[in-house]
């Protein structure tokens, strides 16, 4: 039972959290990303992409990493790719925070996007730098697909990382690309 009063907690916390940040989401979608440095208050969420070169066929796995994040238990991303390039196969959780509960985890071959939102539960906040999960891609066709942040009204950033009161954590992002030759 306390279980279930824990799930229902945190998802009228993340409902109130969107409809929050949904009034001033219209202005911060159409604003620019954060500059892809972190200073010593905000982490950096990036996506790491292969330095190796890649190839029609191959396999290709992509991670999207936290670096000096503060007191975090749950996270929302928004994800774009060109799916002429690439398609995605599977999303593998990360190890920064224990998924114990999987809001979202959907991705669409067709549009190129992926969404994926989990939260921990009873644990202590994470902090420090780590995956916060993993995309496994296969390349379709050559050329260069950027894998980038995907404003919502939920996540005006295209991530969102919040804290056990349902507050944002802040962050900066910087995207990556994979080039398929």
């Amino acid at each position: 039972m306390h279980l279930k009063f824990k799930l229902r907690w945190l998802a009228v916390t993340l409902i109130l959290f969107a409809l929050t940040t949904s009034c001033a989401s219209s202005s911060a979608q159409s604003a620019p990303l954060p500059a892809a440095s972190a200073s010593p208050l905000t982490g950096l969420i990036k996506i790491n992409t292969p330095d190796s070169e890649v190839k029609v066929n191959d396999v290709v796995r992509v991670s999207v990493s936290a670096e000096n994040v503060a007191n975090f238990t749950a996270f929302e991303t928004h994800l774009l790719f060109d799916p002429i390039i690439l398609e995605v196969t599977e999303i593998v959780d990360g190890k920064l925070i224990a998924p114990d509960f999987t809001v979202q985890n959907v991705f669409d071959n067709v549009a190129g996007t992926i969404d994926y939102a989990v939260a921990q539960i009873n644990r202590d906040p994470a902090s420090g730098s780590g995956i916060l999960f993993e995309i496994v891609f296969r390349a379709k066709a050559q050329g260069d697909s950027v894998i980038r942040f995907h404003g919502t009204p939920a996540a005006p950033a295209g991530i969102l990382l919040s804290d056990a009161d349902g507050l944002a954590v802040q962050i900066s992002v910087a995207e990556g690309s994979v080039l398929v030759k």
